[in-house]
């Protein structure tokens, strides 16, 4: 709001400025205009008392007192073409100059009020259980050369995000196939289906819609099996949109609330990558270690190994 404030005592200031130019402008040419008036009624003066002269000489006076007054008169009036024509050059200089003036004002008007619509149309900030907190004050320290390692681990789980991202859409794509050419089930569940709408925004990468529907499952339907599913998602979204912070304390309380659950393998794996983004190294480890310790068999325990092998070369 400060911002379009701004923008638009920006607009009316340039607006007082144009006005004040214009004013100026007008001002200027009224005073070309003035002299070039003044000079040329001098100049008439001057002529019509040549004239008379001439008149005078050419009743009394001799061939050689007439010759003089013509190149008096021809001098006046050269003269006189020569301080019009500077006049006007001014003047059309003036004009000219005032023309690029206002193409420039206006330009920039158009630049102002395209940036005020801008502002204007700006989307409102992401609801605050998604946002991300400033830097976390318990992160481990880290020298610049395990700093490296931090950071290929780092990439290393964008990479991961990014094949999941492109295997869900295919995936998703393939179901999307099958579902057309089955015949929609009658006793399908409300549930179900918000449940799967959630999940196929989340495989097609629209989190922010994808986290709105699945909020709006966990309060709706507090009670569905797939509610610890839904949590764990929720945390894949915030891990996504960089909203780490948020992501920790999601699968923190799926730990603290659902220890037992058959997903908790990835919940953990999950937990692991978003210290790792805090740079939270020690806790990261412990994490691996747990799911390599109680989860032998879980789908990710290659991942979790690789990830553990990765972190254990850093000093801290």
């Amino acid at each position: 709001m400060k911002r379009i404030l701004w923008a638009g005592l920006l607009i009316l200031s340039f607006n007082s400025f144009a006005f004040l130019e214009d004013d100026e402008a007008r001002k200027k040419i009224n005073d070309l205009q003035n002299q070039l008036n003044s000079l040329k009624t001098e100049k008439l003066v001057n002529l019509e008392a040549q004239i008379t002269d001439l008149q005078q000489v050419l009743q009394g006076g001799s061939l050689q007192q007439f010759n003089n007054k013509i190149n008096e008169i021809f001098d006046d009036l050269a003269k006189l073409r020569g301080d019009v024509e500077v006049l006007q050059f001014g003047l059309q200089s003036f004009e000219d100059r005032q023309k690029l003036n206002y193409q420039d004002i206006e330009s920039r008007f158009e630049k102002l009020e395209q940036q005020l619509e801008l502002l204007q149309e700006q989307p409102k900030k992401q609801q605050d259980v998604i946002q991300d907190n400033p830097k976390e004050l318990d992160q481990d320290p880290i020298n610049n050369v395990d700093q490296n390692v931090v950071q290929a681990v780092q990439n290393d789980i964008n990479q991961e995000l990014l094949d999941e991202e492109k295997v869900s859409s295919t995936s998703q794509t393939k179901k999307n196939v099958v579902e057309n050419k089955l015949p929609p089930l009658i006793d399908e569940e409300q549930a179900m289906n918000m449940f799967n709408d959630a999940e196929g925004l989340m495989r097609s990468t629209k989190y922010k819609e994808a986290f709105e529907l699945f909020d709006r499952f966990i309060t709706t339907y507090p009670k569905s099996q797939r509610l610890v599913e839904a949590k764990k998602n929720i945390g894949f979204i915030q891990f996504a949109l960089k909203n780490y912070n948020a992501s920790l304390k999601t699968y923190e309380k799926l730990i603290q609330n659902h220890p037992d659950h058959e997903l908790m393998p990835e919940i953990l794996y999950g937990k692991a990558n978003t210290e790792i983004q805090l740079t939270r190294i020690t806790k990261a480890k412990q994490t691996l270690r747990k799911i390599i310790k109680d989860y032998p068999n879980a789908s990710i325990i290659e991942s979790a190994k690789k990830r553990l092998k990765a972190l254990e070369s850093i000093k801290l």
